[in-house]
This record gives structure tokens, C-alpha cells and sequence, in this order.
């Protein structure tokens, strides 16, 4: 019987073999793994209608909002520790970045992300699994939690880093003059990467902005002047408050907030005009004008429940009602020198007044 021997086919066959076998390794390793079903994750967020008051500082919280948002398709992503390479997690922004606003209270100037409304911007934070408060968890390369985030798989454990809900803080800040009018939010703030998987995710917010103010229609003042009684050189017997006091309002119309949680307070911010002049701007004291024959005393005015009303700053004054918010005051005469420097004659005094929402 003849035989035919061919060795050179055996080489290539366990080369096939051994190439095989480590393309099934490498896929047995992988870093992050789909769970069945669905390979990508969409996060959508409303956070319905948020009312920024009008004239709220740059920098001002507008809302602040607890995350756990599923994703649209309900995938869900595991990712595993690996040494070499790492497994890492990024969350670059998918818009551009608010720079330089003085956020109030936080140190998170840097890390605003526009929307598509002038004025209004986010900052968000991360939650679970990207804290690296556990050992199956992505660690924050530069110890900060706020997107635009890198985080790194830096523990050896078994257990996977599961990502299907994005949990975490998002914040509504205003950056800027915000225009009249209603705006719908309609942005994507941010996406996710795997070292090894590429583009797993999205992330964008939705919803409405209004401003929160009033208006002032013909003269808002419910006494204008406000009229004092007569009073007599002996009802003034040293400095100090004289008299009783007289109360009036300023009337805001057509104011608009949110009806269930009011978001604005009206201010107040007083000066005076037409010759009076401010004498103690904590007390609310200011002095005499224009076409004053009397002398020695001036004007104080206050608070609905009767605190001194500081001149010349914006102060708080009522939380704005849906509809009308009336703006309750008094005043009275301030006694300014001693009793035999006070003359008798007629007392004009003026205020101007500036009403802002914030």
C-alpha cells in the first residue's frame, strides 16, 4: 500500500486553532458587557415648568433635582475591573460650556453646560456607580463628580459596575438675562463612553422656563400722598418716632409664578427725591423736601408689622401671588433735633422706588 505524508497543513491548522481560541478569550473578558435585549441607553429627563424669578442674580439656583432616570430602551450595561488597559467610563459634554459664572455657594463656575435657552444652564453631578464609594465602582480621575467626568475601574472584584439608571443632581442655573417670555428646555447635556465599547449612552432635559414677575398699571400706591395727621410742637418731645403710624400699599398686578410653590419675592428698593435725602438708611429715615416749611423731623418708614424698612437696597418685602400681591406699609413722623429746634409749618417729604423679583 503506498502513502501520501503531508506535514505542512498541521502547522496551519493549529495556527487557526490558536487563533481561535484567543479571539473566545478576549470576548470571554470583555470590560463592559450588555445584558440581553437593547445595546444602547437614552436618558431623558422632564423636569416640567421651572419659574426663574425676574431678576434672580447671575449665578442663582433655579432648581435642584434628585436623578434616578431609567433610560428609554431599559438596556443595561456591566462593566468588569481590568488592569491593563483599565476600564474607564467618560461623560464628556454634548454642549458647550457656560464659562465663568459665579455660581452661588458652590465652586462649579467651570463646570456649567449651556441649553438651548439664553440664560439658563445645569450643572450635573454623578451618583452610583461613578462615585468610587464602592469597590465595583468608576472612580473620578480628577476627584470631581460633575460632567464633563472620567472615571477608572481601580479595584479587582468580581462584581460589576452596572449601569441602567443615571443617578445623580441636576441643578438649573441662570448664566445670564433670560428674555420675556415662555421657552421649552429641549437639550442633550452629555454622552458616555467605554474604553472598549465606544458611544453607550445619552443624556438631554426637557421642559419649560418662565419668568416669575408683576407689573405696575397707573399709580400702584394706595395713597398717594400718604396723608399724616396735624400734629402740634408738643407732640414733639425728643428725637425719635413721633405720632401714630399711617399705613398705605403698593398694589402689583398681573403677577405670574408658580400657583402651588411661589418662586418669587417682590422687592423694594427706596431713595429719596424732589429734596428728601436719606438721614439713617437702616432705620428708614429720611428727611424733609421740596416745599417744607417745618423743620427738625423727618420721616420713617416701615414694614406692614411695623420693622424699620432699610433705604437706598433692594429689600424683601412679599412673596408673590398668582393674580395680585398687595405690598403693605406705614409711616409715621421722625423727630431729628431737640424739642426747641423743631418749627412748626408745612412737612413734604418723597421716595422713589424701584420693585424687582427675585
Amino acid at each position: 500500500m503506498s502513502t501520501f505524508r503531508c506535514t505542512a497543513p498541521r502547522p496551519a491548522v493549529t495556527a487557526a486553532c490558536a487563533l481561535a481560541l484567543g479571539l473566545l478569550c478576549s470576548e470571554a473578558q470583555a470590560r463592559c458587557d450588555w445584558e440581553t435585549g437593547a445595546t444602547y441607553m437614552s436618558f431623558n429627563l422632564d423636569v416640567g415648568t421651572r419659574w426663574v424669578p425676574r431678576d434672580a442674580p447671575i449665578g442663582s439656583e433655579i432648581a435642584s433635582i434628585r436623578l434616578n432616570v431609567p433610560n428609554d430602551s431599559r438596556a443595561a450595561l456591566n462593566c468588569f475591573y481590568e488592569a491593563s488597559p483599565p476600564t474607564t467610563f467618560s461623560m464628556p459634554a454634548s454642549t458647550a460650556m457656560a464659562l465663568g459664572v459665579p455660581v452661588q455657594g458652590q465652586r462649579f463656575a467651570d463646570r456649567v453646560l449651556r441649553t438651548n435657552i439664553d440664560g439658563i444652564g445645569a450643572i450635573v453631578t454623578v451618583g452610583p456607580p461613578f462615585t468610587g464609594t464602592a469597590n465595583n465602582s468608576f472612580t473620578p480621575d480628577d476627584n470631581k463628580l460633575t460632567i464633563p467626568y472620567k472615571g477608572t475601574m481601580r479595584t479587582d472584584t468580581g462584581f460589576a459596575a452596572r449601569v441602567a439608571n443615571f443617578r445623580g443632581t441636576l441643578q438649573l442655573i441662570k448664566t445670564g438675562p433670560i428674555p420675556a417670555g415662555e421657552y421649552d428646555l429641549n437639550r442633550e447635556l452629555f454622552h458616555g463612553l467605554t474604553n472598549d465599547k465606544g458611544k453607550v449612552m445619552d443624556f438631554s432635559v426637557r421642559g419649560k422656563i418662565r419668568q416669575a414677575q408683576c407689573k405696575l398699571l397707573g399709580n400702584p400706591v394706595s395713597a398717594d400722598p400718604v396723608r399724616f395727621a396735624d400734629h402740634t410742637l408738643a407732640d414733639f418731645t425728643g428725637p425719635g418716632p413721633v405720632g401714630t403710624e399711617v399705613a398705605f400699599n403698593i398694589r402689583l398686578s398681573d403677577c405670574d409664578d408658580d400657583s402651588t410653590a411661589p418662586t418669587a419675592f417682590a422687592h423694594i428698593e427706596l431713595d429719596g427725591t424732589n429734596g428728601s435725602s436719606v438721614v439713617d438708611a437702616d432705620q428708614g429715615v429720611f428727611s424733609l423736601g421740596t416745599g417744607s416749611t417745618a423743620d427738625g423731623f423727618g420721616v420713617q418708614i416701615m414694614h406692614g408689622d411695623g420693622r424699620p424698612l432699610p433705604l437706598q437696597k433692594a429689600v424683601g418685602v412679599k412673596r408673590l401671588n398668582v393674580g395680585e400681591t398687595l405690598l403693605d406699609f406705614k409711616a409715621r413722623y421722625f423727630q431729628l433735633e431737640p424739642k426747641e429746634k423743631v418749627k412748626a409749618g408745612l412737612a413734604k417729604a418723597s421716595l422713589k422706588f424701584t420693585i424687582s423679583y427675585k
